[in-house]
């Protein structure tokens, strides 16, 4: 997914939780999540989040966590096949042991889960919220200035190479393979040259607002705190109740 589309799915997001209790909240459920002996912990999490996420942007969650899915499904394949114990399914050279399915439900089960929690994160709080609360956690204030500034800049060099596309696909220049590799070239060179010029005048804009080292970052008033308290409330029993 685009970067701007993903900003404005933050933007327009109504989530339950809001301010920086949401970011603690994320917080507090992943390390519930790792530390809890059950699997139902980790479907009580997964259900929790895609539910919250659904009612922050509705199908627009489903398309971040969609992605991942791609990822994670082949490599609980890969633990089912290679992970030794009492044969379970027998295919010619390859078998599936009991221990490799039992083994490949609960690291699924505890991944899907993590996933949904921090696709919660990512469609309901922007980069800056999330640095307002890592802040107020006394993270370095060093980290946090690098890591927005970081931030930034990529944002300026998606955008400089989504218009440079955009202008060599107009002139056709993804025609054919040649034509192809020939802006590929084109547009990487184009794109660092372009990037560090836009980099600079950012730099300069700042240093005309008066930028001493301190990024500002706006403050929102938190709420939700009676669906953060019940959520994690349920991971918690169900991570424990067996």
């Amino acid at each position: 997914m685009h970067h701007t589309s993903l900003e404005q799915i933050q933007i327009t997001s109504s989530s339950r939780i809001e301010g920086r209790l949401n970011a603690y909240f994320v917080f507090a459920a992943l390390v519930l999540l790792l530390v809890a002996p059950s699997r139902l912990a980790y479907v009580c999490a997964l259900v929790c989040f895609v539910a919250l996420g659904i009612d922050a942007t509705g199908s627009d969650y489903l398309q971040v966590v969609r992605l991942p899915v791609y990822f994670l499904l082949p490599s609980l394949v890969l633990i089912a096949l290679f992970t030794s114990g009492p044969t379970a399914v027998s295919m010619g050279p390859l078998s599936i042991s009991w221990t490799g399915i039992d083994r490949s439900i609960t690291t699924g089960l505890r991944s899907f889960g993590s996933m949904t929690i921090l696709g919660y994160l990512v469609v309901t709080t922007t980069v800056p919220q999330l640095f307002v609360a890592l802040r107020s956690l006394r993270c370095p204030q060093f980290v946090i200035e690098i890591s927005l500034l970081t931030y930034r800049v990529i944002q300026i060099l998606l955008d400089e190479l989504r218009r440079l596309e955009l202008a060599a696909r107009g002139r056709l220049g993804f025609r054919t393979r040649r034509t192809t590799f020939r802006t590929a070239k084109l547009l990487g060179f184009s794109v660092f040259l372009k990037s560090m010029s836009r980099a600079e005048t950012l730099n300069d804009a700042m240093l005309a607002r008066n930028y001493n080292g301190e990024m500002p970052m706006a403050r929102t008033t938190s709420r939700g705190h009676g669906y953060a308290a019940a959520v994690l409330t349920l991971i918690a029993i169900t991570g424990w109740a067996v």
